[in-house]
């Protein structure tokens, strides 16, 4: 299993290649203008196809590699509740497997907050989840940024690299992958990343 920088890395090369791919039939193209003998029509139409097909899944993933909403790094204590499974309605297409979020309630302060982990638990670390157990989590800093489903949401904390994640589930950005340790939301981009690296210089 790859763990959280590893998958980074690898993400960020072939995004890197898909760019470069798409620059150099962009550049063949307008250079098709110019050229003698002028790039045919056919040949224009194969180009803008192929780079076509090279943007559209980064684009198609702009959404989930946007800077989130400003995450609160103090960890906070968590004890679970309970799960809930999101299922697909078996009759549509979505190829989207079933998956288990946890619910939990963050004592903050005098104030107690029902809320759900964001991170997907892989089938073979949810058993540790019990009613009852503790974990550490982080939460947002305005959680209804997040919301469309009514369910606020925490992000474990890096104390707990050894859970077996698929992914995570915000609520309005979600991400499935192959199961692995470590946090790969947690090496999102985050609203108030700049001002904790000012603060910390």
């Amino acid at each position: 299993m790859s763990r959280p920088q590893e998958r980074l890395r690898s993400e960020r090369s072939q995004f890197r290649a898909m760019w470069i791919v798409v620059a150099g039939l962009v550049a063949w193209l307008a250079f098709g203008f110019v050229r003698e003998p002028a790039a045919s029509w056919p040949d224009r139409c194969v180009v803008i196809v192929l780079a076509c097909c090279f943007a559209a899944p980064m684009i198609g993933t702009m959404g989930y590699r946007k800077t989130l909403p400003a995450l609160d790094r103090t960890p906070q204590r968590a004890t679970v509740t309970g799960h809930v499974h999101f299922a697909v309605d078996p009759d549509s297409d979505s190829d989207m497997p079933a998956y288990d979020l946890i619910e939990v309630r963050v004592d903050n302060g005098s104030v107690r907050v029902d809320t759900t982990i964001a991170d997907i638990v892989a089938a073979e670390s949810l058993a540790r989840f019990t009613v009852g157990s503790v974990w550490d989590v982080y939460a947002f800093e305005d959680p209804a940024e997040l919301n469309n489903d009514h369910r606020a949401r925490v992000v474990l904390a890096e104390t707990h690299e050894d859970v077996i994640r698929t992914g995570y589930d915000l609520g309005t950005y979600t991400l499935h992958q192959e199961p692995g340790p470590g946090s790969d939301l947690l090496l999102r981009r985050f609203a108030n990343d700049r001002r904790a690296r000012k603060s910390a210089a």
